[in-house]
């Protein structure tokens, strides 16, 4: 989780420095998604949000990994898990790419 604190820091600082590793950054969410630990799933499905709203143009060919894991987490038992991946997937199926894995939510 402080893995993903450091991130959301350098997010913050200098959101350009991601764009190289985008691929590699997805696999670490989607691994951090299937967390058991409902924090972690929290952390990582709003990291995953703040990525692709501060990077729009270029994060969502990168999210079908994370999108997948988000939506096994829309059934955890946990509501505040529930609710932030929600939040999440409003923001990651809307950047440019990604709109081809909104097929996998509805389906």
């Amino acid at each position: 989780m402080q893995l993903i604190e450091l991130l959301e820091g350098c997010l913050d600082a200098d959101k350009f420095q991601f764009l190289s590793q985008l691929g590699l950054i997805a696999g670490m969410l989607a691994r951090g998604l299937t967390d058991e630990n409902p924090e972690m799933k929290q952390k990582c499905a709003s990291f995953a949000a703040n990525l692709c709203r501060q990077l729009p143009q270029q994060t969502g060919q990168y999210m079908k990994t994370t999108v997948d894991a988000m939506i096994l987490n829309l059934g955890h038992q946990h509501k505040n898990v529930r609710k932030l991946t929600l939040r999440g997937l409003q923001d990651v199926l809307v950047a440019r790419g990604a709109e081809y894995f909104l097929t996998d939510c509805i389906g």
